[in-house]
């Protein structure tokens, strides 16, 4: 990275992708260094927006959709306009915040440095009930109920089905393709419900050369560390990203491609060559790894935590899509006494408008009188907390059967 990555206002700064990071030689560096400035939404997500090779791939809830969101898509960038350094704060160009893929390195970004750990403040009955809530779920568990809502998203990545150049890409639903020869078999999602998993802020991570579990069903790439038992740990959501990757099986690690070609005499890169093993062998000699020539394709598991694209308050998810037991007459009087002058169903019940974000074209009529959102018997749960009582508290003698 360079001064001009960031700090370019032109839009015109560009880099040369197989040059180590040098920039394209058509670049009017002159124009470019006399026309610098802040950062921007658009110099962050040049490189952010495109994880993965390009918009949309790798995170759910970045695209280039947060250009100019509108409210909905993101309260941050479209309601209030933020900028991102209005939450990644920089001190001696060390950015804080992290994604899920790699260790932090220069502080967290969490909603609570703005919001505080008890971010409901209205004083009513309901707010005291977020509040506890807050301690047990992360705060987009229900704010952003469902990711990519904005931009559809890549889901699966099969790189084992690459090199057919004669297979004719064919568009999804959200007019994505389900191929490219270069990197394989798609699939895509859009206003997806998240997967749900108990995480403490830590993560497992596979690095370059580390040993992986080649028998295993999945081999987990990321993944966060909680569990139901720890008060630390929040029920927290994320995309997973799904894919089939190749694994050297005497050596036991991911192997690590030469894709893209240095130069017109390049004979390994996959991308002009279609040979996997020359490729294997060339991208694991630049990783400083051996290559023993076996290899077996397996699939591949990344947990992305999901931090953008957050809805305003009055579309968070309702106790009723939670809860199940609140679906009924019995609602909030199932614990408290009846009050006329509170409407228990009203409070309980209001919540995210999936027939709404339907009606703007977003892909979520399934959901739409979904209850039992999270699974809690995914998670650890007997069932419904309001029935089978909470991860640390037993419920009274019988409450389970009023």
């Amino acid at each position: 990275m360079d001064c001009l990555v960031c700090h370019d206002t032109t839009g015109k700064y560009k880099k040369d992708p197989p040059a180590a990071g040098m920039p394209e030689k058509d670049v009017d560096l002159k124009l470019v260094a006399e026309n610098v400035g802040h950062s921007s939404r658009a110099t962050c997500g040049a490189c952010h927006f495109n994880g993965g090779g390009g918009d949309a791939i790798k995170h759910a809830d970045m695209s280039r959709q947060l250009l100019e969101p509108d409210r909905n898509c993101d309260v941050h960038m479209g309601g209030y306009d933020f900028s991102c350094t209005e939450c990644h704060k920089t001190r001696n160009h060390k950015i804080s915040g992290r994604s899920s893929s790699v260790p932090v390195a220069e502080g967290e970004v969490t909603c609570q440095q703005c919001h505080s750990e008890e971010p409901h403040y209205c004083g009513s009955l309901l707010d005291h009930h977020l509040n506890k809530h807050a301690k047990t779920l992360d705060c987009n568990v229900c704010h952003s109920p469902v990711f990519a809502k904005c931009k559809a998203t890549k889901t699966w990545w099969d790189w084992s089905k690459a090199g057919d150049k004669n297979r004719k890409p064919k568009k999804d639903k959200y007019g994505q393709p389900d191929y490219d020869w270069k990197k394989g078999e798609f699939k895509w999602e859009e206003s997806a419900v998240p997967s749900y998993a108990w995480d403490s802020g830590y993560m497992n991570r596979v690095l370059i050369g580390d040993k992986v579990n080649i028998n295993a069903a999945v081999i987990n790439l990321t993944e966060p560390v909680g569990s139901i038992k720890d008060p630390a740990s929040k029920i927290t959501p994320f995309k997973i990203m799904k894919g089939v990757q190749a694994v050297d099986t005497d050596n036991n690690y991911i192997i690590v491609p030469h894709l893209f070609p240095r130069d017109k005499e390049d004979k390994t890169a996959y991308w002009k060559n279609l040979d996997w093993e020359k490729a294997f062998e060339d991208g694991m000699k630049s990783v400083g790894l051996a290559y023993s020539g076996a290899y077996r394709w397996k699939e591949t598991w990344m947990y992305w935590r999901l931090e953008h694209e957050v809805m305003p308050a009055d579309m968070a998810l309702s106790c009723v899509q939670c809860h199940d037991s609140l679906k009924g007459e019995k609602t909030c009087n199932r614990c408290h006494q009846d009050n006329r002058d509170v409407d228990f169903k009203n409070i309980a019940h209001k919540g995210t408008d999936f027939s709404f974000m339907k009606s703007q074209g977003r892909d979520v009529e399934h959901l739409i009188e979904k209850t039992d959102y999270i699974n809690f018997k995914a998670l650890g749960y007997k069932g419904d907390p309001i029935i089978h009582g909470g991860r640390f508290k037993k419920l009274p003698m019988g409450y389970k059967d009023q």
